[in-house]
């Protein structure tokens, strides 16, 4: 029996570690052409400490049964209902979440995918991809720093980002990039380029073939830069 509660006791501290923030989705009914497609029931998003959104639809979720009818997470950019209702979901800004049942209890869990802006976000869109067609949709209150932790915690600074080791001799390391992608470029002392990493999350950089001296490392961060001296030996 004690072994049994403390499994529960470490499921739900994991469970409560990941999913921080939740909002309830609302406000469906929005199809124009069939109202048999809108969507009943207990809808729910998730955004996790892990840089992934959760959307729960509860036992009591239905919909009519339909070809590839999926879930995606849509910003509304101030659009009406109405106006998004009659709007191709590839002129929206979105990412899929997944292909969901007509009916019952379902989860899906997906990471947010690089350069979108959760806080943007506010609409959960259910749509045929085979068909190309809108089948409805629902509102919640956008995640903000405010109101959720894990934005909060998660906030970048572009200043916490460091060369290690420095001085160095055949690698360096950018520390507390995460999984944020960064344009890296290093100058020699004459303000020579003589290194230009394209923006990703490689965190690990080459210097085995720079002589020694002083260089400039230049980072840029989604429009935000930071330079910092390096010292190859």
């Amino acid at each position: 029996m004690k072994t049994i509660l403390l499994t529960f006791l470490f499921a739900f501290l994991a469970l409560q570690s990941n999913a921080q923030c939740v909002e309830n989705v609302y406000g469906f009914g929005n199809n124009p052409e069939n109202a048999a497609y809108n969507i009943t029931g207990d809808v729910s998003i998730t955004l996790n400490t892990n840089n992934s959104i959760t959307l729960n639809l509860a036992s009591n979720f239905s919909t009519t049964s339909g070809p590839d009818v999926r879930a995606f997470l849509v910003a509304s950019n101030g659009l009406s209902n109405s106006v998004l209702a009659t709007t191709l979901i590839a002129n929206l800004n979105h990412f899929e979440i997944g292909l969901t049942q007509a009916t019952g209890q379902q989860t899906f869990t997906v990471s947010i995918p690089e350069g979108k802006d959760i806080t943007k976000f506010d609409t959960i869109f259910f749509y045929c991809l085979e068909y190309n067609h809108f089948w409805d949709l629902g509102t919640f209150n956008t995640f903000n720093s405010d109101t959720c932790a894990v934005l909060e915690n998660n906030t970048f600074s572009i200043d916490k980002i460091s060369l290690f080791p420095n001085p160095a001799k055949n690698k360096i390391q950018l520390t507390s990039l995460g999984n944020i992608s960064a344009e890296i470029r290093i100058f020699n002392v004459l303000g020579k380029q003589v290194l230009h990493q394209p923006k990703t999350t490689e965190q690990t950089i080459d210097i085995s073939a720079f002589r020694k001296g002083i260089y400039l490392v230049k980072i840029d961060v989604d429009g935000k830069s930071k330079t910092q001296k390096l010292v190859i030996q």
